[in-house]
């Protein structure tokens, strides 16, 4: 994760001050862009390394622009332009791990 982090903070220009790794029940991540933080839903870590490495892109990208604006997603394009199908075969996948109790 380190690597992937400092990778897209030179790429973006951005400085990402704390990363958290946390189960999450409906997201796969998160960002707090005033503090410089991004979080990371666990099961991320079960997933194909492009789909991670989206979703650390789309949290940094909020490091500059908090919304989902028209600003955003030219910028999610620019640094990376295959989001589209990442982000859809990302929602096509659980969140959350099932536990199963018998």
């Amino acid at each position: 994760m380190p690597t992937l982090i400092r990778k897209w903070e030179a790429k973006l220009k951005v400085k990402v001050t704390g990363y958290f790794l946390q189960r999450m029940k409906t997201k796969w991540g998160s960002c707090n862009h005033r503090a410089g933080n991004i979080r990371l839903n666990t099961e991320l870590i079960k997933k194909p390394k492009d789909l991670l490495e989206y979703v650390v892109v789309h949290e940094m990208i909020h490091l500059i622009e908090p919304t989902h604006n028209e600003r955003f997603i030219a910028l999610l394009q620019k640094h990376y332009p295959t989001w589209r199908e990442a982000r859809t075969e990302l929602n096509e996948l659980p969140v959350a791990a099932e536990i199963w109790k018998g």
